[in-house]
């Protein structure tokens, strides 16, 4: 067995958290990686980790009755909410070494780590996000009610998305809409480069 697990943090639901950069560099043969997001998200722009195991979320229990109770499992989603809830099924069914992602792909995709994208599309900049950003808002929100980096970095794009999660300004006309908003800038913010795109 590997160091991944030993070295993973203990949760009270009996799996451990790995972080992405001990992952990528100890990926030990009989490692299975298992992907609990939906089919379409796997090929969505934050792609997925190369030779993961798709088993959507609503397939892992059946789907883990055929695998060895021993196998080191690391589970995998978006931010490592998902991700979590499969792995406390997975010690619950008898799995003794499992872990999960902590972050999630989101976590994965900010440390530049390898992705593999069906896109082609270029990555957006930081600028480009805060764009998307300022027109995302534009009608969902007062227009002055979200100070936008005039310099975006991605720590400064970041507080911003956090402060609207934690408490939307008054006046949000649509709340379920700011917050689909707000999900697919993260995303962007993960896999978006340094820079302005030359502009």
């Amino acid at each position: 067995m590997s160091h991944l697990f030993d070295n993973a943090d203990p949760q009270p639901a009996g799996y451990r958290d790995v972080d992405a950069h001990p992952l990528a560099a100890e990926r030990p043969a009989g490692l299975a990686l298992v992907d609990v997001r939906e089919p379409a998200e796997l090929d969505g722009i934050l792609g997925h980790i190369e030779g993961v195991r798709p088993v959507p979320l609503a397939h892992v229990k059946s789907s883990a009755a055929l695998w060895p109770r021993e196998q080191e499992v690391v589970l995998i989603c978006r931010s490592g909410a998902r991700s979590g809830k499969a792995a406390a099924q997975l010690v619950e069914l008898g799995f003794t070494r499992v872990m999960n992602l902590r972050g999630g792909m989101l976590a994965w995709n900010t440390a530049s780590l390898p992705v593999v994208r069906l896109s082609s599309n270029t990555l957006p900049t930081l600028t480009d996000v805060r764009d998307v950003l300022a027109r995302a808002l534009h009608g969902l929100v007062p227009s002055d009610a979200v100070p936008l980096p005039a310099e975006p970095s991605r720590e400064a794009l970041t507080r911003v998305l956090d402060g609207l999660q934690r408490s939307p300004p008054p006046g949000v006309s649509q709340p379920a809409e700011l917050e689909r908003v707000l999900r697919e800038v993260r995303d962007l913010l993960a896999v978006a480069k340094p820079g302005n795109g030359g502009r």
